[in-house]
């Protein structure tokens, strides 16, 4: 999609880029719409709390936001009945559907306000974002667990390879590395967690590759998904939190951070931030991700993980996405960088915010407030 790759070039790191400050909006504006049984609110509350305008985006889609191209710009791309949706062209996969009301009004879910799009925009308001030192990377399946498997590789094997390619790169920027399996050994799904829980101040990234019985390819990063919800990949509705979900701002910051730079650089095809109760994301103490490097089923993106300069990039990715993500959790309320990760200037393809900023404003109709996010 090459008109999706020419935006998103241009627009990636303006996800992240405040702006100037508004007045608090009182929780009376926010009134909320009640649809099969969950909350929603009026975009265009959500319109006005960014200070964004109606777009003239891609056709079929109703778009907000600054502009739709320019440095430190922004914009949110959603259809109604459907759970895709889009901040400057990113893929995320909404807990509930966008709605579209008699009167023409879009609606969105006030969880997926305070969950996903906040966080993305907002991630120096998250409440207790550590400082991280430390990456717990965990190379999927191993031993007598082969995961996926082609005519070339075993996912095993090719998680351990672009793992250690990882860990050499994060290890050079200064960053403790601790891998969950160095060898060609079976850990249960709970061993993993508990090396990963040892230590503080750290992040999570499961790193696996996929396969199906179809064409299909691309990548994809899955977080845990928030209680109350449910999803293709976690199919049963729970109302009590798992220990990952003190996470959820940190886990959607992290993802988008780690999936952006992996479709930017590589220009595979993007799957989406998607959501799931996998058991190494149910109860990490820290951020935790899982990411879905392509597909060993499908013949073209298989030659490509076979080859070593292409695990390289997509370790190179990883590590841009994780640095990204250490520079956005460290920045200060209302804070403006003056260069990216990379040490390149803003509206660069690499930015070291994650999401734009309103300054110094609370969603007092949702859960979310100033430094106060989960």
């Amino acid at each position: 999609m090459p008109k999706y790759r020419t935006i998103l070039l241009i627009l990636l790191a303006s996800i992240l880029w405040t702006a100037m400050p508004t007045p608090a909006i009182a929780a009376s504006d926010w009134p909320e719409t009640s649809i099969d049984g969950v909350s929603y609110i009026k975009v265009e509350r959500l319109r006005a709390f960014y200070k964004f305008k109606n777009l003239q985006g891609d056709r079929g889609y109703y778009t907000i936001g600054s502009a739709l191209s320019g440095k430190g710009n922004r914009f949110l791309k959603m259809k109604a009945d459907s759970q895709t949706f889009y901040i400057n062209n990113v893929h995320f996969e909404l807990s509930h559907p966008v709605k579209r009301n008699a009167q023409g009004e879009y609606l969105i879910s006030k969880l997926d306000i305070v969950k996903v799009i906040d966080p993305v925009l907002r991630p120096q308001y998250i409440k207790n974002a550590e400082n991280v030192q430390t990456v717990i990377i965990d190379p999927g399946h191993g031993g007598h667990d082969a995961g996926a498997t082609n005519s070339a590789a075993h996912e095993a094997d090719l998680n351990l390879k672009v793992a250690k390619k990882l860990k050499a790169l994060l290890t050079r920027a200064g960053f403790k590395v601790v891998m969950t399996r160095e060898a060609d050994i079976f850990l249960t799904l709970q061993e993993r967690v508990n090396i990963a829980n040892k230590y503080e101040n750290a992040i999570f990234v499961s790193i696996h590759h996929n396969s199906s019985r179809g064409s299909s390819k691309g990548i994809e990063t899955f977080t845990l998904a928030p209680k109350g919800t449910t999803s293709p990949y976690a199919r049963t509705l729970r109302y009590q939190d798992l220990a990952g979900n003190s996470q959820d701002s940190t886990n959607i910051a992290l993802a988008t951070a780690v999936h952006s730079a992996a479709i930017l650089r590589t220009g595979a095809e993007d799957r989406g931030i998607k959501r799931a109760r996998f058991s190494v994301l149910c109860s990490p103490k820290h951020p935790a991700i899982l990411f879905e490097g392509g597909f060993m089923s499908n013949p073209e993106e298989a030659r490509l993980l076979n080859t070593d300069e292409y695990q390289q990039k997509l370790a190179e990715c990883i590590c841009v996405g994780i640095k990204n993500y250490k520079a956005a959790m460290g920045a200060k309320p209302g804070s403006v960088p003056a260069q990216s990760a990379s040490g390149t200037r803003s509206g660069s393809t690499s930015s070291r915010r994650i999401g734009t900023s309103t300054r110094g404003q609370t969603i007092r109709g949702g859960t979310s407030a100033s430094r106060t996010r989960p």
